[in-house]
This record gives structure tokens, C-alpha cells and sequence, in this order.
């Protein structure tokens, strides 16, 4: 009879065994290493601190509120400065379509500045770490964030340029730009480096140096390369929504270039825009105003793919701004 027991024990063991391993592969799994982003001392940089997660992480709610509370903090340290002040209220969020909007009560409106930003770079680039958080938009009083009359729209961890810790010196980052060669028919890629001492949207920084010409391009045959963008244009506010640059130019960008062609003028925008990972198409307006044309270039009303047969071979310089 023991002999037969242990046979039956052996068998229900061989069942049991794999129904609890199975089991486990199924249970929610806790302790992910994350990296929460806060301000130094003097915020003027973003620090970081490792972070282990109590929650279950795959219960996105919960997960996005445990680190929200911890940005609420000074870190673990307590020596940082956390990006969201205890005067700002947390509203609420919303999730759709790898998209996380984070609502703010009024109170966000009284940031301002390098460390506003800094701040906003250091929400983004934690809770993107999060698995189908792909976007993140802000909004004040059910409003979308507007910075200097700007609508700061979807960002993701690639929308800053941030120093995250190298002590303060400021950042060099190699961009690509493109400017009209000298028949102003066709356009060359210049892959420069440019540097910039604060977090900003790499979109806006990509769009006022094509406004600033190839001149501002150091090292550069500028006998060689045209400007694209008419003198006097102003970058109005340039947005990124669902993979799509929205740029607002002001009436400047409307005269036409003597010298160069429209499509020039047009894709050297686009293009260069759509070397960023989140942008693949480019929609203008000019003056908030949207017009079927812009000289021979059709199509202008709707948002425009990168067109790289009027691409000439690229130039390497480097440069500072």
C-alpha cells in the first residue's frame, strides 16, 4: 500500500507541479527598475534616481500614479527638486491610442521658464518608460498647454534637448538640416552639430535655424548654399500631434524667394523635420491661415510627406548656437 501511495503521489506531483508553474508565469509581476527625473538643487539640470516599483506593472493606472506620486517628492535623497510643486494639483489623466494625457488644475500656469521646462522634460521622460506610453500631452483647465502663446501638443522622450548631467555645461546634438543649393532647385543635407544650453523642442530648434540660413552654419560655403526661408519669418508655434508637425509661420514666409523655388523653400522644412523619429509629415499654416499653395508647390493645405528626390548628396560641418 506505500508503494502504491508514493506512485500516486509521484503522479499527482508531475500534474500539480506544472499547473503552479503555469501559474506563475500568469501572476502579476512586481519590483521593475525604472529611473524617476527630478531637478537639482538649483534647477537648472535634470538628475535622476533609480526607482524599483511596488506596483503591479501591468496595471498601467496604478503604475502611472506611483510615479506621479514619487515626482511629487524630492526623491529618495531628498535633495532634489521635484517638477511638479505641491502647489500644483494633479487633475486627472486620460489614456487612448499609446497616449497619455495628464490634466493640471490652473495652478501650472505659474511655471515658467528653463525650469518649467526642465520640469515638464522630467515628467515625459519618466512616465514614457512606461510599456504603451508612447505620447504624452499636458493640459491646464481642460485646455492644451500653451507656452508663449505656442501649443506645446504631444512630446515624448526625444521632444528635449536636456543636459541630464553634465554638471550644467550645455548639450551638443548633430541635427540634419537642408538648404537650397546655388540653383535653388535642389537641396543639400547638412549634418551639423549645434549646441544648446536648455531643453527644448528639438522641432522648434530645427525650424529657427533654418530661419537663421546657412550663414549660421560655421565652417560653411555659404557661396554655395541659399537660404530657404524669406528674412523676417517668424516661427509662430510649431506642434507635434499624431506623428504630424504642425507649423505656423508668420506672413514673412509668404514672399517667395526670388532665387529659390517653392518646393525648395517647402521640403527643405519637411524634410528636415521628418528626420525626427516622431514627426513623418509636415502641415503649415501661415498666420494660422491655411492656403491650397505656396508659389508652384500644390498639396500645401494638407500635410506633406519628405520628398528626397530633390536631394542633393550631404556635407558634414560643425557648428555652435
Amino acid at each position: 500500500m506505500k508503494k502504491i501511495s508514493r506512485i500516486f503521489g509521484l503522479i499527482m506531483l508531475i500534474f500539480v507541479v506544472p499547473f503552479f508553474m503555469n501559474g506563475c508565469d500568469d501572476a502579476p509581476q512586481k519590483g521593475k527598475n525604472c529611473t524617476i527625473y527630478y531637478l537639482d538643487s538649483a534647477s537648472e539640470k535634470i538628475v535622476s534616481e533609480n526607482y524599483v516599483l511596488t506596483s503591479n506593472e501591468n496595471d498601467m493606472k496604478a503604475v502611472i500614479l506611483e510615479l506621479i506620486n514619487c515626482l511629487q517628492t524630492n526623491g529618495e535623497s531628498g535633495v532634489f527638486v521635484s517638477p511638479i510643486e505641491k502647489n500644483i494639483e494633479f487633475d486627472r489623466m486620460e489614456y487612448k491610442n499609446n497616449q497619455l494625457s495628464l490634466f493640471f488644475t490652473a495652478a501650472y500656469n505659474n511655471k515658467s521658464g528653463i525650469s518649467e521646462i526642465l520640469s515638464r522634460a522630467a515628467i515625459v521622460k519618466t512616465l514614457c518608460q512606461i510599456d504603451g506610453i508612447d505620447k504624452i500631452e499636458f493640459f491646464v483647465e481642460e485646455q492644451s498647454l500653451i507656452i508663449g502663446g505656442t501649443s506645446v501638443g504631444q512630446m515624448d522622450e526625444n521632444s528635449f534637448v536636456e543636459d541630464l548631467g553634465n554638471q550644467g555645461k550645455p548639450q551638443k546634438r548633430t541635427v540634419k538640416l537642408y538648404f537650397a543649393d546655388s540653383t535653388g532647385r535642389k537641396l543639400t543635407a547638412v549634418d551639423t552639430t549645434v549646441t544648446y544650453p536648455a531643453a527644448e523642442k528639438i522641432a522648434k530648434l530645427l525650424v529657427e535655424s533654418l530661419i537663421a540660413g546657412p550663414e549660421a552654419v560655421k565652417d560653411t560655403d555659404v557661396t554655395s548654399l541659399l537660404r530657404t526661408i524669406p528674412k523676417g519669418t517668424v516661427l509662430n508655434s510649431v506642434t507635434i500631434r499624431d506623428e504630424i508637425c504642425y507649423v505656423d509661420l508668420s506672413r514673412e514666409f509668404a514672399e517667395l524667394l526670388p532665387d529659390v523655388t517653392s518646393d525648395a523653400t517647402v521640403y527643405s522644412i519637411v524634410n528636415t523635420l521628418c528626420e525626427l523619429p516622431s514627426i513623418n509629415r509636415v502641415q503649415f499654416s501661415i498666420d494660422s491661415g491655411v492656403r491650397e499653395r505656396y508659389g508652384d508647390t500644390g498639396g500645401f493645405n494638407t500635410a506633406m510627406e519628405r520628398k528626397l528626390d530633390i536631394v542633393n548628396e550631404p556635407v558634414s560641418f560643425d557648428t555652435e548656437k
